[in-house]
């Protein structure tokens, strides 16, 4: 029985949004099957299918990232290639395992956060979290941001069962999601730090007998996350030298609060979705303080706390230690967000608030999903003629040089029927990376001039991101014959 007509409706509203959200996945997996596209860092992605779990995670550690989503991807591909001895297309692979996080959230949507905060709440979650932000387009993409969305996710919900009722249970399962989060992504690590600090204070003011087994949820942590700390520091160090994000400015500032509703708006679109997110979260504030931790106004404030701790920490490390933050790293937060928004709203008055509050989210969605989409055809259009480029060049007659360890993961295997190098040298042979052995039995860099006379009836590239500074010797030309996202292809000729 209801307790009353507001809780019916509100009941039959949240289940046509999850009727809804299913057609809106129908509609995401239709495209990413006929209309396959590539974003620029999932050719990462699709480069390390081809190697073993081992070389996967020591060529992870030379990169940015930590190595939990890379090996959930090769999962399938060990069973597909390495038991069943079976084909498969590698960018449907990606895509696929980039949408089962949403499969997963969708499932918790409709088991635990329907039980937990009711029917509205859960289904007004799983249609925002494909709808707003850009979440329609990221959960078709091959990297880490879905799946370390559904990891804090999920230690956010067993934050909300410890304020509700603590045990020990609960603090080694928050432990558990946390260690896989931070595994996922550093600022999904970062999240999760601003959720357990928040704890400490909430138990530090409220229930100090709990503090006991938030240290020990704490230090199960810590410990787990040990083994990859030293790789942390020397991709910290390697970032400090050079890396490619750039300064925080006002623009990136304001898009961090408007990129919950939508992304790559004009400015001033901006600034007035930025001033409605700041408007919502301070009604949440007021209403916290007024309700005093009643109607579940404590667990709306702890997803917006997380989400303004995570842009507080990423843009202070980037103007104290190196510009390092950009909005993609805060999706994951931004999905809490529309978590603590639709168990907030949810309490409200079904006709004068929340039906007016929907219709709007309706509208704005209709519009995201419809440039979304349309990005998602232009990106489609785009790699179909970026592969017919890789492929006139992918051929026995060709030498492609390729510069640096990212790139040549990108590029490696689209260009297997060619012979590939690590890199070059200048007069004096020099062995290549030790990334190239798992892909190339090549153990040197091309040497100029020597190998133009090897080399002298193939044709030679040379590849490199756009923007890098590379210094060729003067008796070698080189002429533009093509790009790839930012990666430009060059044909290199010897002066004789």
């Amino acid at each position: 029985m209801y307790d009353s007509i507001d809780d019916k409706y509100k009941d039959y509203l949240g289940k046509s949004l999850f009727v809804l959200s299913l057609f809106v996945l129908g509609l995401l997996v239709y495209l990413f099957v006929t209309k396959p596209f590539l974003h620029i860092d999932e050719r990462f992605t699709m480069g390390l299918l081809d190697i073993s779990f081992k070389e996967m995670v020591h060529l992870t550690a030379i990169d940015v990232h930590p190595p939990l989503y890379y090996a959930f991807n090769l999962i399938p591909v060990y069973i597909l290639k390495g038991i069943f001895h079976l084909q498969f297309d590698k960018i449907l692979l990606m895509k696929i395992m980039a949408v089962l996080p949403y499969v997963a959230i969708f499932i918790i949507s409709l088991t635990k956060i329907r039980k937990d905060y009711g029917w509205l709440a859960g289904g007004l979650f799983a249609f925002t979290l494909l709808t707003m932000s850009d979440f329609f387009t990221m959960f078709s993409i091959g990297r880490m941001y879905p799946l370390g969305m559904l990891f804090l996710l999920l230690a956010f919900l067993y934050a909300c069962d410890i304020l509700r009722e603590p045990s020990l249970k609960k603090w080694l399962l928050l432990a558990f999601f946390s260690l896989c989060g931070a595994y996922t992504h550093y600022f999904v690590a970062v999240g999760l730090v601003v959720l357990y600090v928040i704890l400490f204070i909430h138990f530090l003011m409220k229930n100090r007998e709990e503090l006991k087994n938030w240290l020990i949820s704490t230090v199960v942590g810590i410990v787990l996350y040990i083994p990859w700390l030293l790789v942390l520091y020397k991709q910290m160090k390697s970032v400090h030298g050079s890396y490619w994000i750039e300064k925080i400015t006002i623009v990136e500032f304001v898009e961090f609060f408007s990129s919950i509703f939508t992304v790559n708006t004009e400015f001033m679109a901006n600034i007035f979705l930025a001033i409605i997110a700041v408007s919502i979260f301070i009604v949440i504030i007021l209403k916290y303080y007024k309700s005093q931790g009643q109607e579940d106004s404590d667990i709306a404030l702890l997803g917006i706390l997380i989400f303004l701790g995570t842009i507080a920490v990423g843009v202070f490390m980037s103007f104290v230690f190196k510009p390092i933050f950009i909005v993609r790293y805060l999706a994951p937060a931004t999905g809490i967000v529309w978590l603590a928004f639709s168990i907030f709203l949810s309490k409200f008055e079904f006709k004068k608030i929340i039906i007016p509050v929907v219709i709007v989210i309706l509208l704005f969605s209709a519009f995201n999903l419809s440039g979304q989409i349309a990005d998602i055809n232009r990106n489609h259009d785009a790699l179909v003629k970026d592969q017919q480029f890789l492929d006139s060049i992918n051929n026995n007659d060709s030498v492609v040089i390729i510069d640096g360890m990212v790139k040549y993961v990108h590029f490696h295997g689209q260009l297997n029927n060619s012979i590939v190098y690590g890199g070059f040298s200048v007069d004096k042979p020099k062995n290549a990376k030790d990334f190239t052995k798992f892909f190339d039995d090549k153990d040197k860099r091309f040497t100029m001039p020597d190998d133009f006379n090897k080399y002298k009836n193939k044709t030679v590239y040379f590849v490199y991101r756009k923007g890098s500074d590379i210094d060729m010797p003067s008796y070698v030309s080189h002429k533009k014959v093509g790009q790839v996202d930012n990666t430009i292809f060059w044909k290199l000729k010897y002066k004789d």
